[in-house]
């Protein structure tokens, strides 16, 4: 049977003009139309495009273990749709078989070179289905590419806890109660390593150091710190060093979990006087973060401290009848 493509396409223009007519006439009720009438047309309209369509239309089938291709049963073919035999995942004479491609490189030739498609498949000659379900690759530019109100979700349901270090294959995510993990060898005593979770801080950002707090009245401060006292402070804003007035909001944002600090004491008095920084909030004194072992010193530390859900610290003084000033400057929290 041949097929004229010029009439296929003058039927279907004649279907658009038909129903654009209609829902014009539709519109206006100063003008009655016979809709009977003008379904009609429109349902031979439609009904000639149908008959022309199926003068060309392909089955999309194929007999057990051969490719099926939906669009174009030729292998050069621009963008063919191929669904292919499962047996096995393999260049089988440079064409790629695994059990579902779609790809715009019709030949299927030279992964590395000419490939540009994505594959979900499993390989039957493994027990259970091959481990790799989807694949992505590309010529250049973006393999595999996940988009959506949830991009990308990594799901673990073998409830079998956190990942030990005596199994995992390399590049394997594992998640468990809200951890992350990734196995970076497979072989070893050392193979995961915990990328983020609940009770992780989350990646380091270094910023150029700034001042947070000054407790020098001179500097805005509440002035110095005596032993068995304690203050909690706030971080999130960089203060001018010169009277003590906010320069920048923010400066440690919101959610962030742990701050890196230059902590110094000035003006000491006392022969072993000590300060303690905890999450702000909590005052007990489990570890000192500054020392100091005689009056007017000047001293400082560079340490770190996780954070309350407000930014701030609590600075704790200890000793014998000590006291001194403390200045806090950040650089850099993780968040």
């Amino acid at each position: 049977m041949s097929v004229d493509h010029n009439e296929i396409a003058t039927l279907k223009a004649e279907l658009h003009r038909m129903q654009a007519r209609l829902d014009e006439l539709e519109a206006r009720p100063d003008e009655p139309v016979n809709r009977r009438n003008m379904l009609r047309g429109i349902g031979a309209a439609a009904a000639g495009a149908a008959v022309g369509g199926l003068a060309f239309a392909r089955p999309a089938a194929a007999s057990d273990g051969n490719n099926l291709v939906i669009g174009n049963d030729s292998q050069t073919a621009q963008t063919p749709t191929w669904l292919i035999p499962s047996s096995s995942w393999s260049y089988d004479t440079g064409r790629v078989a695994g059990a579902f491609t779609v790809t715009n490189d019709s030949s299927l030739n030279n992964i590395n070179a000419g490939l540009s498609c994505i594959s979900a498949y499993a390989d039957s000659t493994k027990t259970g289905g091959f481990n790799i379900g989807l694949w992505g690759a590309s010529k250049s530019g973006i393999g595999a590419k996940l988009d959506g109100p949830v991009p990308l979700k990594l799901t673990d349901n073998s409830g079998s806890g956190a990942p030990t270090q005596n199994s995992g294959s390399e590049g394997q995510f594992k998640v468990n109660s809200g951890d992350l993990w990734f196995c970076v060898d497979g072989s070893g005593s050392t193979r995961w390593r915990k990328i983020t979770g609940a009770g992780v801080s989350g990646g380091f950002h270094a910023v150029t150091p700034g001042r947070v707090y000054d407790s020098r009245p001179a500097q805005g401060g509440a002035g110095p710190l005596s032993t068995g006292f304690n203050r909690t402070i706030s971080v999130a804003n960089r203060i001018n060093p010169s009277g003590g007035a906010v320069v920048e909001n923010n400066f440690v944002p919101a959610n962030a979990r742990a701050v890196t600090f230059n902590l110094t004491v000035v003006n000491t008095v006392g022969s072993n006087g000590y300060l303690a920084v905890n999450p702000g909030g909590n005052s007990a004194v489990n570890a000192s973060s500054i020392n100091w072992f005689a009056s007017n010193q000047i001293v400082a530390n560079g340490t770190l401290s996780s954070l309350n859900t407000s930014r701030q610290l609590t600075v704790v003084a200890g000793g014998t009848a000590t006291s001194a000033n403390f200045i806090i400057d950040i650089t850099g929290y993780y968040l």
